[in-house]
């Protein structure tokens, strides 16, 4: 889309995060239940996305977004391994509502392309932090990454089978992924 207005971008990002929420939990979802979730109109829902192919895309490309700024704000670089790991899992947290696009998803899963600039920066500060003690040396990075995104599924998810509130789910989160990671989990 070209430059969109306040008005327009905000209508932009409100139907593209009703459509997240809605299609994660029933993937068919029909385009009049989207509209109805973002507060539009039909007429409206197919202004910005004239398609389901075109409402999807943008969705990918959200969740994409999102990615990346979670990485970056999450300044790997900075602090011990297990500070940057926090921070990365604080910033993925707080973008659940988008990234919630890529965890019903099983193309997204795969991972046949060479590593981006924020796997690598992931990667480095998971290593830093075996280097430096704070994270243990015996978990690798790639089991790491693969079990922050379960608990990440499962505090996006279970709340409602858990009998826990977002607050309750996130917490237990970050707890469990700390404790996974740290060289120390008695310090957690």
């Amino acid at each position: 889309m070209s430059e969109l207005s306040p008005t327009a971008s905000r209508t932009h990002r409100s139907i593209l995060t009703a459509a997240i929420s809605l299609m994660a939990a029933r993937p068919e979802a029909p385009m009049t239940d989207i509209a109805e979730a973002a507060g539009v109109s039909r007429s409206t829902l197919h202004r910005y996305f004239p398609d389901r192919t075109a409402l999807r895309d943008a969705m990918d490309e959200l969740a994409q977004s999102a990615w990346i700024d979670a990485v970056r704000s999450a300044r790997l670089e900075e602090g011990s391994g297990l500070e940057a790991f926090r921070r990365l899992c604080a910033e993925l947290l707080g973008r659940l509502d988008v990234l919630a696009w890529w965890m019903v998803r099983p193309d997204s899963w795969e991972d046949d392309e060479e590593p981006t600039a924020e796997d690598v920066a992931i990667i480095n500060a998971l290593a830093r932090g075996r280097e430096d003690g704070s994270i243990d040396p015996a978990i690798r990075s790639d089991w790491l990454q693969n079990m922050m995104w379960a608990v990440l599924y499962a505090v996006q998810f279970a709340p409602a089978v858990a009998d826990l509130n977002a607050f309750e789910a996130r917490e237990q989160g970050m707890r469990t992924l700390m404790k996974a990671a740290a060289s120390d989990p008695s310090r957690i």
